[in-house]
């Protein structure tokens, strides 16, 4: 009897481990699969209950397609000073002018795809954007207008102190700016909280620059109705590694404010010519040429607001967004500095406007 009651006891605490043990796993196990099912819902869902960017169900491709209404602003463009006194001796008091650049409009195309696995996505996108200014500056009856681009040396050919080319009645000069720019970035969304997603994102950038502008002198007692001719062109492309992050503030109803910003760090070089020429000597030219390698830094930034749908069953994406975009290109404007061939302006420019954004993902 007691060997039995041992023995019913031993297999009534054994059940009960196992039983416990079953019933912690299938617990366990159910934790696992709700959190699996709530993780596919914020992927399936993202705008009823905005915890993610905008995504379609699985993997899927993206189109963009971006229309860019820009202004540029170069530094180093200053071609001609103005002075109100008709003197060309020390102590002189002018005011240099640069180049109005216009308002322009630009493209971008983006190419991606969005991986079922993990919010991760890949994207290629091309931007094209071409501006161009002019200005005209004319001496006062009592005043002049002194050269800043041009050698002195350009009339006679030679140092003579009598007739260098220090000044003239009037400057007319034209800037040419094009603007080329390839960015592949890998990149991966992450739910912060149910009203804040952030995309961090890393990959390279390559661009193409190209400067042009073209100067002339006209008036004046030495060059009468002839005219100083200049022409500098300089012309950049980089590559190099850029590191981004984008952010999205949702505010419900499929719309959200997006903040992004990105830097890139492009090893470039540089083909710079310069060539001037006078009209009342045909040999007196001078055409000087460079090609220097730099490091240009370069900084993206936009802010503004978007409108997100999923249509189709979630399969597909419409979003649409109007944002601000600035940006910020260090050593640039690498033209020849007149005065000293071996020194370049080594200026900035940056470029900043309108960008409204359409992005399709099926």
């Amino acid at each position: 009897m007691k060997i039995s009651l041992s023995r019913n006891i031993s297999i009534t605490i054994v059940s009960l481990l196992i039983s416990s043990t079953a019933f912690a796993a299938m617990d366990i196990d159910s934790r696992v699969i709700q959190l699996e099912n709530q993780q596919q819902v914020c992927a399936k869902t993202p705008y009823g209950t905005q915890t993610a960017l905008p995504r379609t169900e699985g993997y899927s491709w993206s189109l963009s397609f971006d229309v860019l209404y820009w202004h540029a602003n170069i530094n180093g463009t200053e071609f001609a000073a103005k002075d109100e006194k008709n003197k060309v001796t020390i102590p002189i008091k002018a005011h240099a002018k640069g180049i109005d650049f216009k308002w322009n409009w630009g493209i971008r195309i983006g190419l991606g795809y969005n991986f079922a696995h993990d919010s991760w996505d890949f994207r290629g996108q091309y931007t094209w954007s071409n501006t161009s200014g002019s200005r005209s500056v004319a001496s006062d009856p009592e005043g002049l207008i002194k050269p800043v681009i041009a050698s002195p040396y350009m009339i006679t050919g030679a140092f003579d102190p009598d007739e260098l080319f220090e000044y003239c009645q009037s400057a007319t000069s034209q800037h040419n700016f094009g603007y080329r720019a390839i960015d592949l970035e890998l990149g991966r969304v992450y739910s912060i909280s149910g009203t804040l997603s952030l995309r961090p994102h890393w990959g390279l950038t390559t661009a193409w620059i190209h400067q042009e502008q073209m100067t002339r002198y006209t008036g004046g007692s030495l060059l009468n109705t002839n005219s100083v001719y200049v022409k500098n062109d300089c012309k950049f492309w980089g590559l190099g590694p850029c590191l981004g992050l984008d952010s999205r503030w949702h505010l419900g109803y499929g719309l959200s404010i997006f903040s992004n910003i990105a830097s890139s760090l492009l090893v470039g070089s540089f083909a710079i010519e310069q060539k001037q020429s006078y009209t009342g000597i045909a040999e007196n030219k001078i055409e000087l040429n460079a090609n220097p390698q730099a490091l240009s830094p370069t900084t993206q930034m936009q802010i503004g607001l978007c409108y997100d749908k999923c249509i189709r069953n979630n399969t597909q994406h419409i979003g649409v967004g109007l944002g601000f975009e600035v940006q910020q290109w260090w050593r640039q404007n690498q033209m020849i500095n007149s005065d000293d061939a071996s020194e370049y302006k080594n200026q900035s420019l940056s470029m900043h406007g309108l960008t409204l954004d359409i992005q399709w993902d099926f």
